[in-house]
């Protein structure tokens, strides 16, 4: 199963997503997608490659920009804040 498949199936990040501004959704989604792929197991140089991957795809190095420029976008919304907290906690 494909990690996207696991961040859309949870209800956790359905939850999150729930309501949400279309990009805060995707920022949501982007931000358990790179903590599942930041946390596995990069040992075996295929798998590694296969992390490698799906990092660059998410562009996962440039997450914390991006946390900033929704931060900004949505100061005075105190739900954003929080599941995009509740976001960074998950995987």
């Amino acid at each position: 199963m494909s990690p996207l498949v696991v961040a859309e199936d949870s209800a956790e990040v359905k939850a999150l997503k729930k309501g949400m501004p279309q990009d805060v959704a995707v920022l949501i989604e982007r931000t358990v997608e790179c903590n599942y792929w930041g946390g596995e197991d990069s040992s075996n140089k295929a798998r590694a490659e296969k992390i490698n991957q799906a990092m660059e795809r998410l562009k996962c190095d440039a997450l914390e920009k991006d946390h900033a420029s929704i931060a900004k976008t949505y100061q005075n919304n105190y739900e954003v804040k929080v599941r995009m907290q509740k976001a960074k906690e998950l995987f």
